[in-house]
């Protein structure tokens, strides 16, 4: 499961290259619930053609870009400030995502800052950090704020869940006052949650969030041919009225070809039907060198190659309708 780690970017880049991009070259942002983490070629040797050139192809096939920052290593608020002018320069919108979990080994633990004092969720001083960190993200007024990513991997570990789950509210309701127009999201990991029948846990978030969000990675069904129908329909079941998105979808081409990760995006539009997503986030645009040991295979979770040209899934998502 990932983040689509796309923070790296402004990591890597900083505000310099940014404001130095040239106009944009093509015609706004597509009109569609489709969009894409931000993840430029070349990665982290990102230049400033790659970064204009990832915001006209994320224009080309979506409305939306989306931004994750670990909350242990958060990007500087001038990049993010960057990022989002460049995105709705093309009229993207800027979905972004704080995630206090940690990205390996399972995400069963926080991901505290070293400057904040203390271990757990359930901590004063990481509760305070954690909402005054959240509330800065909030005024920065992306288009949508997440509070966390797939944190139904945290039941794992019982006690910082309950924490967790007791921070997201406090923290929600401190930006709905603030923000009270401001969508706020929380992402579960479905392939996960479907497989483990952890559906008790989302009613816990009600008093949380706005729009329920879902990362996906199907590929243990070896073959998209294999996913049932009814795969993302089910969550209507759960949730038969609430707001939904889908976060991180994603295919590695690592997992039976190029071939078999367009066919999957291909049946997106058909598996998710019933669903009614308000959003479907690629995962990456580009592939990258980023994910290591067992998360290695997400790498390949781009529809075009590291170094910029397309994979067979691109045309596929050039003609996908949501």
């Amino acid at each position: 499961m990932s983040d689509a780690r796309a923070f790296w970017v402004a990591l890597a880049l900083g505000s310099s290259v940014l404001l130095a991009a040239p106009e944009p070259e093509v015609a706004k942002a597509k009109p569609s619930g489709l969009g894409v983490a931000i993840s430029p070629a070349h990665f982290p040797n990102t230049s400033e053609q790659d970064l204009s050139d990832f915001f006209n192809l994320a224009a080309r096939m979506g409305s939306h870009v989306g931004l994750i920052t670990d909350w242990n290593a958060m990007v500087p608020p001038d990049d993010l400030r960057n990022l989002m002018a460049a995105s709705r320069a093309k009229g993207l919108e800027f979905h972004l995502t704080l995630s206090p979990i940690t990205l390996y080994g399972g995400r069963k633990d926080p991901a505290i800052p070293p400057r904040v004092k203390g271990a757990s969720f359930g901590d004063p001083e990481v509760r305070s950090a954690f909402l005054k960190d959240a509330l800065a993200l909030a005024d920065l007024n992306p288009d949508s704020l997440g509070l966390g990513t797939e944190v139904n991997l945290l039941a794992r570990n019982p006690a910082e869940f309950k924490h967790y789950v007791s921070l997201s509210q406090e923290v929600y309701q401190a930006v709905k006052r603030k923000h009270p127009s401001l969508t706020v999201t929380i992402s579960f990991q479905w392939d996960v949650l479907l497989t483990q029948k952890q559906f008790d846990l989302l009613p816990l978030f009600q008093s949380s969030l706005d729009v329920y969000s879902f990362t996906t990675y199907p590929s243990a069904f070896k073959k998209p041919a294999l996913i049932p129908e009814d795969y993302y329909a089910c969550i209507r079941k759960l949730l038969p009225r609430e707001r939904i998105e889908f976060s991180e979808v994603g295919w590695s081409s690592d997992e039976g070809g190029e071939e078999a990760q367009a066919a999957y995006l291909a049946r997106l539009p058909e598996l998710m039907r019933e669903a009614r997503p308000e959003h479907v986030t690629l995962a990456l645009l580009h592939d990258v060198k980023a994910f290591k040991a067992e998360l290695s295979s997400l790498n390949a979770t781009g529809i075009r190659r590291f170094d910029g040209p397309p994979k067979k899934a691109w045309e596929t998502v050039l003609r996908l309708k949501f």
